[in-house]
């Protein structure tokens, strides 16, 4: 009976909700997804990166539910001019693929952005970058993993019992629009400051595997910013925040990392990153639910490594929600990895670009 409370949950979740985006701890290390205006923020001629999620494995090992998992990966690239002097163009890339529980219920995406990077004062430190990306999204459910309440017999479930379900589609397409801005300015030799917002799903695609064309999926808002400033030495820090919105959820982190330089004199250079992140979720007025405060969901520790351009990030969450008691504080956990390679000598033009 447990068994088929959970997949008759999880269909109503799947067949008739507005879904929700797929979320990252190490949000950085996911730069198309975060914000298409991101396309082309860094400091070198091409960059490759790629993440991967896995959630709730180790509470649900003993379970016939698989562990959720997404996973994501993209490139993208700066060319060395723009429109006007200190401006540059990127173009980028990217997939993601993400699959769960029982019904196998995920989709996999790939997309194009393109962002343009605006040189706000002379000595090319102050930007402004607007950008674009759209996506082709294929959406899949098994049909035959679900489990309905036609089909309890009484006794046990019955696979035999017809499900009285009008199901149409286990598959299908839909393509969306996004867009972002980001400013970003280095204030000093170790000091810079950053703050971005973008939307995603402009168009809003209808997601519905009974053909519903009013079941349509909800914008997404994303709001983020942060700064970094020395400390004393080799140390920087790191404050960093990020809010999204869609639909009826939100959730909010805020995050510190402490940087080690390696080499005091190379600002930019190779470096060690650990920090600590706090999520909560919750806080919408017009909430079904009765708490509408914002709530705590999880601590995040993470840390990373960058040596040569290539970076190296592991993260795990810690729950501490209400559901603490049956995750006994496990949450999920992330492996990152991302290179920026330089390009040949370009010139004499140096232009500034932010490390998140």
């Amino acid at each position: 009976m447990k068994k088929i409370l959970h997949t008759l949950l999880l269909a109503l979740v799947v067949l008739g909700a507005k879904a929700q985006d797929p979320h990252f701890s190490q949000f950085y290390m996911t730069p198309l997804y975060l914000n298409p205006a991101l396309t082309g923020a860094f400091d070198g001629c091409y960059r490759v990166t790629g993440l991967f999620r896995g959630q709730w494995g180790e509470v649900l090992r003993n379970e016939s539910v698989p562990m959720y998992r997404t996973y994501t990966a993209s490139a993208d690239f700066r060319t060395a001019k723009g429109f006007g002097k200190g401006d540059a163009f990127g173009f980028g890339a990217s997939f993601m693929g993400d699959q769960a529980g029982e019904s196998r219920f995920g989709f996999n995406s790939g997309g194009l952005a393109l962002a343009y990077h605006k040189s706000l004062n002379s000595r090319h430190t102050n930007f402004l970058s607007i950008g674009f990306s759209s996506s082709i999204y294929q959406q899949t459910i098994d049909f035959s993993r679900l489990q309905f309440g036609s089909q309890w017999d009484g006794q046990a479930y019955n696979a035999l019992l017809p499900t009285n379900e009008f199901l149409v589609n286990n598959k299908f397409l839909y393509w969306d629009i996004n867009a972002g801005l980001l400013w970003y300015m280095k204030i000093a030799k170790r000091t810079n400051v950053y703050v971005g917002f973008s939307t995603y799903h402009i168009n809003r695609p209808a997601i519905s595997f009974l053909g519903d064309k009013s079941v349509r999926l909800n914008m997404k808002y994303v709001a983020h910013g942060g700064v970094r400033f020395p400390l004393k030495g080799r140390f920087d820090m790191q404050p960093k925040f990020i809010v999204m919105f869609q639909g009826k959820s939100i959730e909010t982190i805020f995050a510190a990392d402490f940087r080690i330089l390696f080499e005091e004199r190379n600002t930019e250079g190779s470096h060690m990153r650990i920090g600590a992140m706090f999520r909560m979720v919750g806080g919408d007025p017009k909430a079904p639910w009765r708490d509408k405060s914002l709530n705590p969901e999880s601590v995040v520790l993470n840390a990373a490594v960058v040596w040569n351009g290539l970076e190296v990030g592991v993260g795990y969450d810690i729950n501490v929600s209400q559901l603490i008691t049956g995750s006994r504080a496990r949450g999920g956990f992330e492996v990152g990895v991302a290179y920026i390679g330089k390009c040949k000598k370009r010139g004499p033009q140096t232009i500034y670009c932010p490390r998140f």
